[in-house]
């Protein structure tokens, strides 16, 4: 990932830091016919206050009352296990901190997938190929092996948001009206060195037409390993909703204001310094991952076609134009929340006329199957998704 600038994101009245990290390490063949095993999670969910006036609280749940400077990370670990497993939160909330915990490291299994977004801003189903004889196609199927969870945020200040006992309003001389922003969005994302090496001599050698903007595949060494990140072959995407009254409940249905997909690595393949960036969802022409896939068993991409009438071809169309849609990890992609400039008309984080508010961010995190860098190199290697949210009232 290229390097930017970083500039302090600190508002005149507030500034607060509210940190997610989760490490995931997949086993198996990577890639968007097969398997990979989400085999460890830390979770840390925070906020920090700084020297400031207003900051952010952060909450699992959303519950009035809940929100602090730190989120349950218990609750994070049932709606993980909730999502993968389709459990009902009546199992879940039947078991203690030392089960989840067990559970959790038992069952918290992701596979490579993909996904896209429909006209509403929602997150389309995930999919993958499941295939268990490795040799011959078998069917499309609907997955829930990816990362999913909730958070909520909303604001208080020093002295604390004294509502009037009787109306539970706050004081009209209380007014906050925030931005939400990702410090450091170029740190989210942090892999591992692993290495990888072609099965045949360098395609790409072959390619007297290869375009420039691919000139780096021709770098690729034959027969010789090579390094890669393993966070290169990763996404982490936010669907954000609009924010309600504290008190009030999301009941499940809302549509999000907007959905965000951010990628690690490049879009185009790079060489950084010994490290090679195998690009992001690419043609097959020079989709490195994906060709070594199928000369390992071709019998998938033929499968496909004549049981599914080309979809093959299909859903690489739709992923490629995903791809090129999802956001670099450069800090003019930091905002995810704009204030509006009519809270009276439009919704707000903060508080206006005595209402406090909370917004809702629903966070995923998977392995992208279509990327270029979703090979067999990355087995068994982490990625660690940190996510540091800064809310200014000035920005």
């Amino acid at each position: 990932m290229r390097k930017v600038n970083k500039k302090i994101l600190i508002s005149i009245l507030t500034s607060v830091i509210v940190m997610i990290t989760i490490v995931a390490t997949t086993f198996a063949w990577v890639g968007i016919f097969t398997y990979a095993n989400t085999d460890t999670f830390s979770i840390n969910l925070k906020v920090s206050e700084l020297d400031a006036n207003y900051f952010l609280t952060i909450s699992a749940t959303g519950e009035k009352g809940s929100f602090s400077d730190e989120a349950d990370s218990l609750e994070i670990k049932k709606q993980i296990l909730m999502n993968i497993n389709n459990w009902d939160r009546e199992f879940v909330d039947s078991k203690d901190s030392d089960d989840i915990d067990a559970l959790y490291s038992k069952y918290c299994i992701t596979n490579p997938s993909t996904t896209s977004i429909d006209s509403n801003g929602n997150l389309n189903s995930f999919y993958s190929i499941n295939n268990k004889n490795h040799d011959y196609y078998s069917t499309y199927t609907s997955t829930s092996s990816y990362i999913k969870f909730n958070i909520y945020l909303s604001v208080d200040t020093k002295e604390g948001l004294k509502a009037d006992p009787e109306t539970g309003l706050i004081p009209d001389s209380v007014q906050i009206n925030s931005n939400v922003l990702i410090t450091e969005l170029e740190n989210t994302l942090v892999g591992t060195l692993c290495k990888q090496k072609l099965t045949n001599l360098n395609p790409y050698n072959d390619m007297e037409e290869l375009p420039s903007t691919y000139s780096a595949l021709k770098q690729l060494p034959n027969k010789d390993f090579f390094d890669m990140n393993s966070a290169n072959a990763t996404r982490f995407a936010l669907c954000m909703y609009d924010p309600i009254d504290i008190k009030s409940s999301y009941n499940g249905t809302e549509t999000p204001t907007k959905t965000l997909i951010y990628h690690g690595g490049e879009q185009l393949p790079t060489l950084d310094g010994d490290v090679f960036d195998l690009g992001g969802i690419l043609p097959e022409e020079y989709n490195t991952a994906l060709r070594e896939l199928l000369i390992i068993r071709p019998n998938y991409k033929n499968g496909v076609i004549s049981a599914y009438n080309r979809q093959y071809e299909s859903d690489l169309e739709k992923a490629i134009e995903r791809g090129q849609s999802d956001l670099d990890l450069v800090e003019e992609n930091s905002k995810i929340w704009e204030k509006p400039t009519n809270v009276d008309a439009e919704p707000y984080l903060g508080v206006h006329n005595g209402i406090q508010t909370k917004q809702k961010i629903s966070v995923y995190f998977w392995f992208e199957g279509w990327d270029s860098d979703c090979a067999v190199g990355i087995n068994e290697k982490p990625v660690t998704l940190n996510l540091t949210f800064t809310a200014g009232i000035n920005e």
